[in-house]
């Protein structure tokens, strides 16, 4: 049973307060986080703003005053409905009752033009993974997002390397985006109160310098077999993985072509650095082994 049909049968037979919480549903109620979150957001007037998860409408009015146009995207039904009515004096607003996973940012950021494409949020806990692959895939066609997180995975998305906290998710946002990590956000901001705190981070996609992988299959693929084992040499890695395999004289040639010490963990490569690797990895006699089927679900191609 999927996530929706679950939530679906769950609401013939639950109350309000309860469903809210399957959901994952935690409302900013701070009128003062709100304004400090949209203000993160800069000039709004030349943008396109999609909120995901507007819940009550606590950045929604504010974001349909300032922004061009603006487009709300709520898994509740009962909430899209009334946040609809609230709005429905204000021109260029959408409000829709939908999944936000299945909801295609890619035609809803090619219309956008000549606006900028933005996304905002207070992103619900149950779909912060895969809701974040799914922004960072199509890091292309945005312009910007600021989204509410909680504050273990504000740290990571942000995090530079060499610390714990570094990590896939640290490594795929660095190579999307300038990513920077704004504010905390205290639980007692949230009704119903959570037993964490949230933070407010920023992802940049217009002024990203970092270089453009020459497979960003390979690219991804490599950054989440290292990190499966990120307690191991990199080179151990290349030598026992079967995707790899590398001889001793193979991991000298990529480590004398890319300048990376190979006996370093991955938490010590820069984004760059796994850039360098790849191309390294995709050089002659070693691409075809590199490259080959994988069943893991990548999100940058």
């Amino acid at each position: 049973m999927n996530r929706r049909r679950k939530i679906s049968v769950a609401r013939l037979s639950v109350s309000a307060g309860y469903r809210r919480k399957i959901l994952g549903q935690h409302f900013l109620k701070s009128q003062l986080i709100a304004d400090r979150i949209v203000d993160a957001l800069g000039p709004l007037e030349r943008a396109h703003v999609l909120e995901i998860g507007p819940g009550r409408g606590v950045l929604s009015y504010r974001l349909a005053e300032r922004a061009a146009c603006f487009t709300a995207v709520e898994f509740d039904r009962d909430l899209a409905e009334a946040l609809a009515r609230k709005l429905k004096s204000r021109s260029a607003v959408s409000i829709l009752h939908q999944d936000v996973l299945e909801f295609d940012i890619d035609t809803w950021a090619a219309a956008c033009s000549p606006l900028s494409p933005i996304v905002v949020g207070n992103i619900p806990y149950r779909i912060t993974s895969e809701l974040l692959y799914k922004l960072l895939g199509r890091h292309r066609h945005l312009s910007l997002a600021v989204l509410m997180l909680q504050e273990e995975v504000a740290r990571k998305l942000t995090a530079p390397a060499g610390g714990k906290p570094y990590g896939m998710l640290s490594v795929m946002a660095g190579y999307c985006a300038v990513s920077e990590y704004l504010f905390l956000v205290g639980r007692e901001n949230f009704h119903p109160q959570p037993r964490v705190d949230s933070a407010v981070v920023k992802l940049d996609f217009n002024t990203c310098t970092v270089p453009t992988a020459v497979d960003e299959r390979l690219f991804e693929s490599l950054v989440r077999r290292l990190f499966r084992d990120r307690r191991k040499q990199v080179q151990k890695v290349l030598r026992t993985d079967p995707r790899f395999r590398l001889s001793a004289r193979q991991l000298q040639a990529v480590a004398a072509e890319t300048g990376i010490d190979l006996s370093c963990r991955p938490e010590e490569l820069s984004v760059e650095q796994f850039i360098a690797l790849t191309e390294g990895l995709s050089g002659p006699g070693r691409q075809e082994k590199t490259t080959g089927s994988s069943s893991t679900k990548l999100f940058l191609v």
